[in-house]
């Protein structure tokens, strides 16, 4: 019944709720004085008769009950909406973009599918955003690390086999641990554990190695840092990266670009500049958008060079 509703035909709510409430052909739910004009729905289609849900464009009829029964937006392209937003933002370093991001994947959270993708990227949108923020700004940074660990404590409960996630957690809490470092001792042992099940999840997910590098790379060396180890890392990363295949445009894909900028960094770091610069045009050659290396990286490596 529900495809003689499909893409502009005009049909009266008492007519679609009938469909909805799963009446029999013909019958019609009666309308009550103020029942709404005819409306026109766009590519609607019935996906769960059990709930009476409609996705893909149903339009929302203004009525409490009938509102309650289409109030639920199509969730992949929110985000889909939100990846795009969230990659421009990273590569622009644009706050506005970041934020108006994150909104959308806070609002996917809500709906029945795809919520641990959704918390996962909303607390990717705070992570992208707190390094964006002055390293001084506490005030503004706390706050948006609070919410991204909350959010990934959420994708985590719902899909505890989300190593992305689990990375994610792992990357969050270093940020929290590197603002304040009296946290170490409640956050080291959390960050730990939750790159261990990134590691045990996905051995090959190339963004679990970045986050893992970046862990080992900001780590004092008397508690297990190590440069030169995370430099392994990030080119583990870029050989995983270069390999991945994502086929779902859901799923998380970033990392190649990134990957080749750690590396770059790490050999700026220990002033092997030309290796360094090699690895920089690599991370432009995969992303010739990427801000980050463009106007901050390769500034800083060419005053270092003269």
């Amino acid at each position: 019944m529900i495809r003689q509703l499909m893409t502009h035909q005009l049909v009266t709510p008492s007519v679609l709720l009938a469909v909805l409430l799963g009446l029999p052909p013909g019958s019609t739910a009666q309308p009550t004085p103020d029942s709404t004009p005819p409306l026109l729905l766009t590519d609607a289609r019935l996906v769960n008769p059990a709930t009476k849900t409609v996705r893909r464009g149903a339009l929302r009829i203004e009525r409490e009950r009938i509102a309650a029964v289409l109030d639920e937006a199509p969730t992949d392209s929110l985000i889909l909406k939100g990846k795009t937003l969230l990659e421009g933002g990273t590569n622009r370093g644009s706050v506005d973009s970041l934020k108006q991001a994150r909104a959308l994947f806070k609002r996917a959270t809500g709906a029945a599918e795809h919520q641990a993708l959704a918390h996962y990227y909303a607390a990717l949108a705070n992570y992208r955003l707190n390094n964006q923020f002055p390293e001084d700004a506490e005030d503004r940074r706390e706050p948006v690390l609070e919410d991204a660990i909350d959010h990934l404590k959420q994708a985590t409960k719902i899909d505890s086999t989300m190593a992305d996630a689990w990375a994610l957690l792992t990357g969050c809490y270093g940020q929290m641990m590197g603002m304040n470092p009296m946290q170490g001792m409640s956050l080291g042992p959390k960050s730990s554990e939750a790159m261990e099940k990134a590691m045990t999840l996905a051995p090959k997910n190339p963004r679990v190695w970045i986050i893992s590098g970046t862990q080992d790379y900001f780590t004092l060396s008397m508690f297990g840092g190590d440069k030169e180890q995370a430099l392994e890392k990030f080119k583990k990363a870029a050989r995983l990266a270069e390999q991945e295949s994502v086929n779902d445009p859901l799923k998380p894909n970033w990392g190649h670009a990134e990957a080749h900028a750690w590396i770059g960094i790490a050999h700026m770091n220990a002033e092997r500049y030309d290796q360094a610069r090699t690895a920089f045009e690599k991370a432009l050659d995969v992303n010739p958008d990427y801000g980050w290396v463009k106007y901050v990286l390769l500034p800083k490596l060419d005053k270092k060079t003269g």
